[in-house]
């Protein structure tokens, strides 16, 4: 329906509903049903923490970001203490928000007045990282001009409009009357007025990666709690439902997005409760999921789930996730054949749920006293296989259960070198065995300007091309920009294998490449371990300086023999006589939530042609 849905409908739509029948998110408005939830044994850990957390914030409140706070990300580029001061600030609104939904308010009723009239203090709900985002050469051309940029909205000030907007709906008649007039008055300058009453487009509704899900959503949200007139509103809605289409559009025909599930999950989550909100202030006579290609975007990450938590994490992304499962839950009753994720993928009330006022009043609303899913599948394949090549996109993933039952899986992508949150990884690839992503993408980096900036990113280890398992040809690595991009060759499934081939020879910055194919051929024949057999192959103007093969491996690699390298459970092997090794000295990639160590095998050719076919065989042990 959000493909097809017209102004004349949503508007019809938001006039006939009568009042009793578009209470917003209902299920928070039972207190039995928040009593039940917060009597819940599996839930206690969560609780008592919060009550802690709440106490602490008291005795010792936040204080609002100085302008040194603010200034440094100009001056430096980092913005990990800004965030530190701001997650502080925000504790409270979430915590004493949460805690109020299961008493009558008043224990914590001055913490959260207090939380909502800081956050209305704050100079701006954007923070530096996102200032001036409109100018064409941000980050640059900002922080060295004589007044600050305009005021825009990036995914944070959106979010925050949504839960002060949800927290007043259900919470605002135990308040301070001062406060809620104050919340309002300033989401409506912040957000409404930035947005409706501007015609400018803002920077991320051109854009198809998460930022339109999160930003539109989040402001269609505020929109639906705070105006009351269906006419006003449907115009307002129109131009947010104008982005999620544009959002929409990033995803392929099959359902795959190129910022892979984490991005995924960032996204398509805020869509949905959009979209269930949408639905219940029209007395559900507008579902925005239903329709085929929403679907197919729903069961995206079932496939990118390999096993133990570990995840396909193409681009900037962990390669460990926890899904939100009342998300899943709620899917389901659009699409029933959705599965829930695994245990071992899913966030939910046995586990400690998000603080965030609008993930975690969801986690546990939608999931709570919900019958547990049967895992349905989605295979393309015989049993025991999952498998999609993501034309679009050009990404291939497929999972085998091997004979001793444990989960073989591969992962390769083609696409363009300007990807959203793009990686040079053109030909790159994942090898999962063990429950270990063996050959591994390296993943996240560290969010700073410098980060951001191309001159700067791609020397990274974890955005270039240096640091994914792709050739360094003549010395050159890929380059950066749309022009710099894979086509598929050949793609084809079988009953025993998976062929994937890809022509790389617009991936580089190489004068004297001529072609460059790499052929990616999974064995995964019944009953027996699997094996990836890759083969690339090189023509070259004049014979080239030097090629190096680089292999990003997640666990220490092993030489056990002339051309036998043990990578964990898989067993890589090559024509010895053809290659120099060297495993260069672990990698420890450190991030303020992760810290995780990788190694660079490292091939380099003894003798160069103008022409050459290199292959190596990866066998699942």
């Amino acid at each position: 329906m959000l493909s097809t849905l017209t102004l004349r409908e949503l508007k019809y739509a938001l006039e006939q509903a009568h009042p009793e029948e578009h209470q917003l998110f209902p299920e928070a408005a039972s207190t039995e049903r928040w009593m039940q939830i917060r009597k819940d044994e599996r839930y206690s850990a969560f609780w008592e923490e919060l009550e802690e957390q709440a106490v602490r914030i008291q005795e010792n409140p936040a204080h609002l970001p100085q302008f040194s706070d603010y200034i440094v990300f100009g001056e430096t580029g980092d913005n990990i203490n800004f965030e530190n001061i701001r997650t502080q600030l925000y504790a409270g609104l979430h915590t004493f928000s949460l805690l109020a939904m299961t008493d009558d308010g008043s224990e914590w009723k001055t913490g959260l007045e207090n939380a909502i009239w800081s956050v209305c203090n704050e100079y701006s709900w954007v923070p530096p990282v996102h200032a001036g985002l409109y100018v064409n050469e941000y980050p640059k051309g900002i922080w060295d001009q004589p007044i600050p940029p305009r005021e825009t909205i990036d995914l944070q000030a959106a979010a925050i409009g949504f839960t002060l907007a949800e927290i007043i709906y259900h919470l605002g008649h135990r308040l301070h009357p001062w406060v809620v007039f104050r919340a309002k008055e300033e989401i409506e300058r912040r957000i409404f007025q930035v947005y409706f009453y501007d015609p400018v487009p803002q920077n991320w509704e051109l854009k198809t990666n998460n930022w339109p899900a999160v930003c539109s959503s989040n402001i269609g949200a505020a929109a639906i709690y705070l105006t009351q007139d269906s006419e006003r509103l449907a115009g307002m809605l129109w131009r947010v439902i104008g982005a999620l289409r544009q959002y929409v559009s990033g995803f392929d025909e099959e359902g795959a997005t190129p910022e892979g599930p984490v991005y995924w999950q960032y996204g398509f989550s805020n869509l949905v409760f959009f979209a269930e909100l949408l639905k219940e202030r029209t007395g559900g006579r507008i579902n925005l999921l239903a329709e085929p290609k929403i679907e197919k975007i729903a069961k995206f990450p079932h496939y990118c789930m390999l096993s133990n938590g570990k995840v396909v994490n193409f681009s900037d992304a962990a390669e460990e996730l926890r899904f939100h499962t009342g998300l899943f839950h709620r899917l389901r009753q659009t699409f029933p054949s959705l599965s829930l994720p695994p245990e071992g993928y899913q966030s939910n009330q046995a586990s400690k749920p998000s603080v965030l006022w609008i993930e975690a009043i969801r986690l546990m609303l939608w999931t709570s006293d919900q019958p547990a899913a049967e895992a349905t599948g989605t295979s393309d394949t015989q049993e025991g296989v999952e498998e999609r090549i993501f034309a679009g996109n050009q990404w291939v993933i497929s999972k085998v259960r091997q004979p001793d039952d444990s989960v073989a899986a591969f992962a390769a992508k083609g696409g363009h070198n300007q990807e959203p949150h793009n990686h040079n990884d053109l030909g790159h690839f994942i090898l999962h065995a063990g429950g270990v992503n063996v050959l591994a993408d390296i993943g996240i980096g560290v969010y700073t300007r410098q980060y951001f900036q191309p001159e700067h990113r791609y020397e990274m280890i974890q955005p270039g091309s240096h640091g994914h398992s792709v050739p360094i040809i003549n010395g050159c690595r890929q380059g950066f920009g749309h022009m710099y991009r894979a086509e598929i060759v050949n793609q084809d499934i079988t009953e025993d294998e998976l062929l994937f081939e890809l022509d790389l020879s617009k991936a580089y910055e190489c004068p004297s490449l001529q072609r460059f194919t790499r052929q990616f051929l999974w064995r995964r024949p019944v009953n027996e371990n699997s094996q990836l057999i890759l083969t690339d192959q090189v023509t070259m103007h004049e014979p080239g300086s030097s090629f190096q093969e680089v292999f990003i491996c997640g666990v220490e690699p092993q030489q056990k023999g002339p051309g036998q390298v043990a990578i964990g459970a898989v067993l890589m092997t090559f024509e010895a006589n053809q290659w120099q090794v060297e495993v260069e000295t672990q990698l420890t990639v450190a991030h303020p939530a992760i810290e995780r160590t990788f190694y660079r095998l490292l091939l380099t050719r003894k003798e160069m042609s103008e022409s050459f076919t290199s292959q190596f065989r990866f066998e699942i042990t």
